[in-house]
């Protein structure tokens, strides 16, 4: 959605939230990218306080961007994990696949994204049992394999579970 112009206040918000899951696990992308989506997002309605701020920022002043993002991340309410994803990464991966269940984040992206930054950085808890058991499922299938809805579901199911097996630090 970065390339056009977002018409709608929800398309924004969708916007900014797929630049968070990014920056989610401490990969930093380009500063000028949150102060241009900071832009659209005011242009498209979408209210937040420090929206604004990082809208506005300058060229010399773009090493406020980050902290103003994770303002914007805050007053949207995207439940972003702490930057260094929480104890062992777990905050990380619950976050990931809360984004899984409610379909704003594709399941094998998602798993990916588990797998590859949360158990390869910090090992394989047990709490990532479920994720990994579906993951190992779906690549050790033989050809033909399950088909793209049937995978989507299982690792739904295990982003679901995962979600039971982390609790939620806001309670």
């Amino acid at each position: 959605m970065t390339t056009s112009e977002p018409r709608t206040t929800a398309e924004a918000v969708e916007e900014l939230r797929t630049i968070a899951q990014g920056w989610a696990d401490g990969r930093r992308g380009n500063t000028t990218q949150l102060i241009r989506a900071a832009d659209r997002a005011l242009w498209a309605g979408v209210d937040a306080p420090s929206l604004a701020p990082l809208a506005e920022l300058l060229s010399t002043e773009r090493d406020l961007a980050a902290e103003l993002f994770g303002r914007v991340t805050d007053e949207l309410g995207f439940g972003l994990p702490p930057a260094d994803g929480g104890p062992g990464g777990l905050l990380l991966a619950r976050w990931w696949a809360a984004e899984i269940v409610a379909g704003r984040l594709d399941p094998h992206e998602g798993a990916t994204l588990i797998v590859e930054d949360v158990v390869e950085l910090h090992g394989a808890r047990e709490e990532l049992t479920p994720m990994l058991d579906a993951v190992r499922d779906l690549w050790s299938d033989r050809p033909p394999g399950p088909s793209r809805a049937e995978s989507d579901a299982r690792l739904t199911r295990a982003a679901r579970e995962l979600l039971t097996r982390i609790p939620d630090p806001r309670g």
